[in-house]
């Protein structure tokens, strides 16, 4: 019983370091961004102060930040839609259609997540430019649909695995074509997992900075491209771009709140209810 105590003293105190870890820069950021910069270069740091939303003002005003949020959020949501629906499609065609060498089809598809995600900029690079399509939403929307697809098809395998066979069988037998017993059947019970795919996609679509950067102009920007403007060669504006990471993490977090929930439903729940 005491040793039972001690570990759980352990997991505890390390759960306790691991949040302020997390939380802690997350909650500097947003106390920055309500500072003024007198406050802001304080020195010990000032906790108690009065807030300003001058920060805000200006991010919003002085620094195109709302093209910058639409830019995201076109680019977020396409590139999920594109990587999800193909890497689930293919996940499903991989598992169920009794293809020679799936496996080996698989792991090809991990390879491209265990490649830097960087060393695709340059190839990426040149296409775009050749097509003439450089600065436009297409080039972070195909990057960003590249590097999550890998990902997608491995979360999609996992979930399929786990849905019985039978129920495929069942609606086959009853005239259902495999693509109708997929979107009848199969994707009502996956959904918990295509829902986490989608979600986490947007997250990486939502941060990326790297492929943003390179594939866009000023008028596609994304977040990211947009906030690090704010920081100059001579000095930064720590006010505003606090303001501007603020904002930009808010949707994500509440986004992330519902991760856990798709991920711990059981996938084949919906099999054996009725």
């Amino acid at each position: 019983m005491l040793r039972r105590s001690a570990r759980n003293g352990f997991k505890g105190i390390l759960l306790l370091a691991f949040a302020l870890w997390t939380i802690i820069p997350i909650w500097m950021v947003v106390m920055t961004s309500f500072k003024t910069q007198k406050d802001t270069f304080t020195v010990p740091v000032k906790w108690f102060f009065h807030p300003t939303l001058d920060n805000y003002s200006k991010a919003f005003s002085n620094g195109d930040f709302g093209r910058y949020f639409g830019n995201s959020a076109l680019v977020a949501l396409i590139s999920s839609a594109l990587a999800v629906g193909l890497g689930t499609l293919c996940a499903y065609g991989l598992t169920s259609f009794g293809m020679k060498r799936s496996g080996v089809l698989m792991n090809f598809f991990m390879l491209g997540k265990l490649v830097p995600a960087v060393t695709m900029l340059l190839p990426m690079f040149v296409l775009i430019n050749e097509v003439g399509l450089l600065g436009s939403y297409v080039g972070p929307v195909l990057a960003h649909t590249a590097v999550n697809l890998p990902f997608v098809v491995w979360l999609a395998i996992s979930f399929l695995k786990d849905v019985p066979r039978e129920l495929e069988q069942s609606a086959l037998i009853d005239g259902c074509t495999k693509m109708q017993a997929f979107r009848k059947i199969i994707f009502p019970i996956i959904l918990p997992g295509v829902t986490a795919a989608a979600i986490l996609s947007m997250q990486y679509s939502w941060n990326e900075l790297v492929f943003s950067l390179q594939l866009t102009n000023i008028d596609t920007y994304t977040l990211p491209v947009g906030i690090s403007r704010f920081v100059g060669s001579v000095s930064v504006d720590w006010g505003k771009s606090s303001a501007a990471a603020t904002v930009t993490m808010m949707p994500i977090i509440v986004v992330g709140f519902f991760i856990q929930k798709y991920l711990a439903e059981g996938t084949t729940g919906g099999a054996v209810k009725g």
